[in-house]
């Protein structure tokens, strides 16, 4: 392509076709490519692309051949060759064009919009005044401006608390009144009896937790013999944690082992929802330490398996929560049949 540029006695349309020819040759002046491609990158119509093809062919700066395929005859791109050495004995005299350095490149400043906001006060364009900015009108409040504090108004002192200003809820505004001495008061938090538990009940939580645990890694392995291989984390991870929240609701380790081998074989991962949807009845051995406790009446729960073995469950609410059900819940029960 270089000798294209330094060749002379070339016209326009004999440049840019064998500018187009060489973008595609090898070191010998070979290149295969489409008449419609190459006058595509020559920026030329094909019949114009044709004329000039033929110009170069008679001056010997090209040669052509057509191709076809050899499995079914059907034409393909032709193949060109550049004359290379014709091409490069082509090359026009050294010209001076004289000095090439020239000053700096300027471009005219565009002229400031009039009816664009004003400039900046802090760098004001030289030979003009800063203009000040226009006040937007501020409406009137609904209700009166409080009367401005006097000099001899105590301030008022930082919290302590890292976060006073999203804490505090008070007046619309986020404010609160401040006591004269200046200190700001802030509530006693609520006492909460359920995430402060008293000490002689730690070690029964703790001990349950362990419990918990012991019976999770023994579902798991029950889940890993009858797979034959190690439970993958991501399927791990999934069955720990459904594990620990089904025995949280009084599920029997045993009927949960249980069903961790029925999903084994089937390529089942989801303990819970296997849980759910199963049929199997819990076992009696299961529910001996539990044989004073009142029937499960099968509505409330709600409607889960673990209302029956826990009372804490048998509530007209979520898990847990809500009113006592009056009709299998052991204190509603054992109070109705209390003699008055």
């Amino acid at each position: 392509m270089n000798l294209v540029f330094q060749a002379d006695g070339l016209s326009v349309g004999e440049g840019a076709f064998l500018m187009a020819c060489c973008n595609h040759t090898d070191a010998k002046g070979y290149v295969i490519a489409s008449m419609q491609q190459l006058a595509d990158e020559a920026h030329l119509k094909e019949s114009a692309a044709k004329s000039n093809k033929q110009k170069l062919i008679q001056r010997g700066l090209l040669a052509s051949s057509e191709r076809y395929s050899p499995k079914n005859g059907a034409r393909i791109a032709d193949l060109y060759r550049v004359n290379l050495e014709l091409l490069a004995s082509m090359k026009r005299a050294r010209t001076d064009y004289g000095p090439t350095l020239v000053e700096e490149l300027t471009f005219k400043v565009p002229q400031e919009n009039p009816r664009s906001d004003p400039p900046s006060d802090s760098d004001p364009p030289q030979g003009r005044i800063p203009t000040p900015p226009r006040r937007i009108p501020t409406p009137p409040r609904s209700d009166p401006d409080p009367a401005p504090p006097s000099d001899s108004d105590p301030l008022l002192l930082p919290s302590k608390s890292p976060s006073s200003l999203s804490s505090v809820s008070g007046d619309a505004d986020g404010t609160r009144d401040v006591p004269p001495d200046g200190e700001r008061e802030t509530e006693a938090p609520a006492e909460d009896h359920n995430s402060n538990p008293s000490e002689a009940e730690l070690p029964q939580q703790r001990e349950r937790s362990d419990k918990n645990a012991a019976a999770r890694d023994r579902i798991v392995a029950a889940y890993a013999a009858v797979l034959g291989r190690p439970v993958l984390n991501g399927t791990k991870a999934k069955l720990e944690k459904q594990a620990v929240e089904l025995l949280a609701q009084g599920l029997p380790e045993a009927w949960l082992c249980d069903r961790v081998r029925e999903m084994a074989p089937r390529g089942w991962s989801d303990l819970a929802q296997h849980a759910e949807r199963s049929t199997a009845p819990l076992t009696q051995t299961t529910t001996k330490h539990r044989r004073g406790l009142p029937d499960w009446c099968t509505k409330c729960g709600p409607g889960s398996p673990a209302a029956r073995l826990n009372p804490r469950f048998r509530t007209l609410g979520e898990m847990g929560s809500g009113e006592k059900c009056p009709d299998c819940h052991p204190d509603r029960v054992n109070a109705a049949r209390a003699p008055r």
